[in-house]
């Protein structure tokens, strides 16, 4: 006799509605008939697009992260009682590690990030601290590899650290569904903009310099910075012509993107950025809109032939870049082209939908109860 599994996604540290973990992962799952739960920073409990959400309240600090929440985490986990536990946090595994131990449940990690290459990208961490952190690092995630019953990986190179028999690649593609290939929405004249994360590492100054260069364009960017580049975004004055929108939901960035006529994606020869799969590329490409990026070798080859932006050399300055946004802002058949490509690139190759199979077989071979599927066909 067979019955469901019960699957709970965990973070305590990501926004409760991340396209990652929320939107694209646990909101799949629930529509193609798991019994999905999620145990996120938020208060109180409800249901969402499918999803019973369970709020551990958002931490205070980095000390009540690693304490208080952690211990509401794990009384939320007994009282859904999942059969298996997807963990989104490094700093959650050797909690989850216990629970599963002392339940006798499955869990799998999630790695979205090279979290070892990270850490030189922090520059607010001090130099003495990088060493302990990679240490740390290291620990954890051999913990989950060795101890976990799955883990999933945003590229294969993340993937490849990774020895754990019940193991995959979950690009973090955009969701079609999320990206119409039509849409009501009117271009900005002169209009960039920039979607994600706002680190020193992510050039965030090179994004000023180079509209400061272009006097007809302007730069919408929403994201929330790191500590180290939070000063870009104070006391913005208008003769910037920076928009800055702070975070904003999942479901409201393809209507930003749409209304904008570049994209951009800048980024420093870190080790992390070598072989990533910057998110924000792909959400320009659905979006229908060409983008300018750093010339990273990955990058340079993945999106070869396809035409659907330009790649600079970002290394020294923003001379490249302001001339490439002054060439697309200047022709605007040349961006709807490129927009046209990226966009049919998404639809043949890089979408989650696409993507999604390699999560259900991961979370459907780490149930470990008898009789248990993940979800009735």
């Amino acid at each position: 006799m067979t019955s469901p599994a019960r699957v709970c996604h965990l973070s305590t540290v990501h926004n409760p509605r991340d396209n990652r973990v929320f939107r694209k992962e646990c909101v799949s799952l629930a529509h193609a008939g798991v019994d999905v739960w999620f145990i996120g920073a938020q208060q109180g409990d409800e249901i969402v697009d499918g999803v019973h959400v369970v709020g551990v309240g958002e931490a205070t600090g980095r000390l009540d992260r690693l304490t208080r929440r952690q211990f509401r985490a794990w009384q939320a986990l007994d009282r859904i009682s999942p059969d298996t536990v997807h963990v989104h946090d490094p700093e959650l595994i050797p909690m989850v590690l216990a629970w599963r131990h002392l339940r006798g449940r499955a869990a799998v990690y999630d790695a979205h990030e090279d979290l070892i290459g990270q850490i030189e990208g922090k520059e607010y961490l001090a130099d003495w601290v990088k060493p302990v952190a990679r240490l740390a690092a290291r620990g954890v995630i051999s913990a989950a590899d060795r101890f976990f019953d799955g883990i999933v990986a945003s590229t294969p190179t993340v993937l490849s650290v990774y020895h754990n028999r019940n193991r995959a690649v979950v690009r973090n593609y955009p969701l079609l569904t999320d990206y119409p290939s039509s849409t009501d929405a009117v271009k900005r004249d002169g209009q960039a903009v920039y979607a994600g994360m706002l680190s020193a590492g992510r050039q965030v100054d090179r994004m000023f310099e180079m509209i400061a260069q272009v006097p007809e364009s302007h730069l919408t960017v929403a994201g929330e910075p790191d500590p180290e580049v939070r000063h870009f975004f104070e006391d913005l004055r208008p003769e910037q012509r920076v928009e800055w929108l702070g975070r904003i939901p999942g479901e409201e960035v393809p209507r930003v993107l749409a209304q904008s006529r570049v994209g951009i994606a800048f980024f420093k020869p870190l080790k992390n950025y070598q072989e990533a799969l910057p998110t924000k590329l792909f959400e320009y490409m659905a979006a229908g809109i060409p983008f300018i990026s750093t010339d990273l070798p990955f990058l340079v080859n993945l999106f070869d032939g396809k035409d659907c932006g330009i790649f600079v050399d970002t290394s020294q300055g923003a001379e490249a870049a302001a001339e490439a946004l002054r060439s697309l802002l200047a022709d605007p058949d040349r961006c709807a082209k490129m927009g046209a490509n990226g966009r049919r690139a998404i639809e043949e190759e890089f979408s989650f939908e696409a993507e999604f199979p390699n999560l259900l077989a991961v979370e459907g071979a780490a149930v470990r109860r008898e009789g248990a599927v993940l979800a009735e066909g």
